[in-house]
């Protein structure tokens, strides 16, 4: 059944006032307060901890597209700055050259690079440098790279450079790799043998379940505000159904369905409304 559009145009901006909702819940976007840690996100985040305060070189997260992974390197960068650690994220791009990705590196650290002198070489001896004095005044740089499945074989042997960065006692760096679930597969290569076996920690993201599926969504409501509950009950097990408990996939559904309620003037969100946006969504 199609919806009826219930509301002016200039009035359909949003459905928070007539939800009783301080704010939107299930924007796309990396905002820590809406994040809900499942035992995944648990497991992954603690062995994240795990590797930059035991100092190990490398860590691995990886899982599917939407679960949580660029989040989770969010919360880690957040739990990790104070007195004790560097940490910064590097965005992965396709294309990225080893200069590119060195010199992403130098900007997140705040190195000015040296002018007419742009080769991955230099850049590495700053990153060095910088890495020596961090360590002088016991201070530890933790990279965070994320989407690392777009690092061709030259920046993964570049990531392995950095991992070589050490004193007599320890390495300089910890580097944390997160990535889509296709990317340990291809370290599996031979090619990559060295650098697999610097990897000490590694975590897999898993989708949600359907209880952590409902939880995820009454969290987030909560965080915005959300004072009644707006889905009837027999809505959670089609969305979990639907979108296989994959974070992103549930809040785009939940939230077009949040709006098509609002279209309607239901009070609620009924498992109809939500089918019938899972049937007219991409």
């Amino acid at each position: 059944m199609e919806a009826a559009v219930a509301k002016p145009l200039d009035m359909a901006l949003d459905y928070c006032e007539y939800f009783g909702l301080q704010r939107m819940p299930f924007n796309d976007s990396v905002n820590p307060e809406f994040f809900y840690r499942t035992a995944g996100h648990e497991a992954a985040f603690v062995r994240m901890m795990i590797c930059a305060k035991q100092r190990k070189a490398l860590g691995l997260v990886w899982g599917r597209s939407g679960t949580g992974k660029t989040l989770l390197a969010q919360m880690l960068l957040t739990a990790l700055a104070g007195e004790e650690f560097i940490p910064i994220v590097v965005l992965a791009t396709p294309g990225m050259s080893k200069t590119g990705l060195l010199a992403c590196i130098l900007e997140e650290l705040g190195i000015p690079r040296p002018a007419g002198r742009e080769n991955a070489q230099v850049y590495l001896e700053q990153i060095h440098s910088f890495l020596m004095e961090s360590y002088s005044r016991g201070r530890r740089v933790v990279i965070l790279v994320d989407e690392a499945h777009f690092l061709p074989s030259d920046l993964l042997h570049m990531i392995r450079a950095l991992t070589n960065l050490e004193t007599p006692q320890e390495k300089l760096c910890t580097v944390i790799l997160l990535a889509e679930e296709t990317f340990p597969r291809r370290l599996r290569h031979k090619r990559y043998s060295s650098l697999r076996g610097r990897i000490a920690l590694s975590s897999y993201l898993m989708p949600m379940s359907r209880a952590e599926t409902e939880q995820y969504i009454k969290f987030r409501l909560m965080v915005a505000g959300s004072g009644e509950e707006p889905f009837s009950e027999d809505c959670y097990d089609f969305v979990h159904s639907h979108t296989g408990g994959i974070c992103r996939e549930v809040s785009k559904l939940v939230d077009n369905a949040l709006m098509e309620a609002y279209l309607r003037g239901e009070p609620k969100v009924s498992r109809e409304i939500v089918q019938h946006c899972a049937d007219h969504s991409l």
